[in-house]
């Protein structure tokens, strides 16, 4: 199935190498158009009815985040091309929305089409795009969620009610404050790399902790939390978590 495709970015040379690769590494995609502004782009994608958007999110007068609001349903997918924007990057990690560096490297180019190619196959697009939307304006005030990929769906949860993660061979068994748990595709190290940030604690090569919801610390180096769990605190980490976590509950 060949993915109608638009490009909307302000700079005319990663515009003419995105569609180079395009056309040299992704079969799949049919290039219809390009634009070099959020307001172009915006009449483009109405014209055209893409399946796939490449869409750059810093640009003048409006970003692309600007552009999707115009949309009350974003009914195709987006790749988010942007420059290393920390604020911007935690929201699309969080959303499990796809997104490039620049300067974009062609392998990651490739995956990201085929990551498109599934999301599109299983029409799961709409639910991502308000999670990014709620994100982008919570991300400061921790009142984030987070999409949690499973074997066939997304579960949306609140990131301050998740209490731990657990690294279970490939997966993560995600542990809630209702009481239940999310198996997710993901392993723990994707996990680590999103929820640092949110007052997360690696506290062992195979637990990740909500320091918000620890109960007490036992001193042989175990974290008891408010769902009465033990979590291990590794010889090596315990330093750490001594300095950072236990001197500031």
């Amino acid at each position: 199935m060949a993915l109608r495709t638009i490009i909307i970015d302000d700079e005319p040379k990663l515009r003419k190498v995105l569609s180079i690769k395009l056309a040299d590494f992704c079969p799949s995609i049919d290039l219809v158009d390009s634009a070099e502004n959020a307001s172009e782009g915006y009449e483009k994608i109405l014209q055209h009815k893409p399946d796939l958007v490449f869409l750059d999110i810093s640009m003048p007068e409006e970003s692309g985040f600007d552009l999707l609001n115009k949309f009350e349903k974003v009914e195709f997918e987006v790749i988010f091309v942007t420059g290393f924007d920390e604020y911007a990057l935690d929201a699309l990690k969080l959303s499990a929305v796809d997104y490039l560096l620049k300067p974009v490297r062609t392998s990651d180019l490739v995956n990201a089409v085929k990551k498109a190619e599934k999301k599109i196959g299983e029409k799961g697009i709409l639910e991502h795009y308000d999670l990014l939307k709620h994100n982008l304006n919570h991300i400061e005030d921790k009142q984030a969620k987070i999409a949690i990929p499973g074997t066939k769906s997304y579960d949306f949860v609140e990131v301050n009610d998740i209490i731990r993660c657990e690294g279970w061979q490939k997966y993560t068994k995600i542990f809630l404050k209702n009481g239940s748990e999310i198996v997710s595709s993901y392993n723990i190290g994707v996990y680590k790399d999103m929820l640092e940030k949110f007052n997360f604690f690696a506290c062992h090569k195979s637990h990740l902790i909500n320091v918000t919801h620890i109960k007490k610390y036992l001193k042989e180096g175990t974290v008891r939390m408010v769902d009465n769990s033990n979590v291990p605190v590794s010889r090596r980490r315990k330093e750490e978590f001594l300095e950072q976590v236990v001197r500031n509950l």
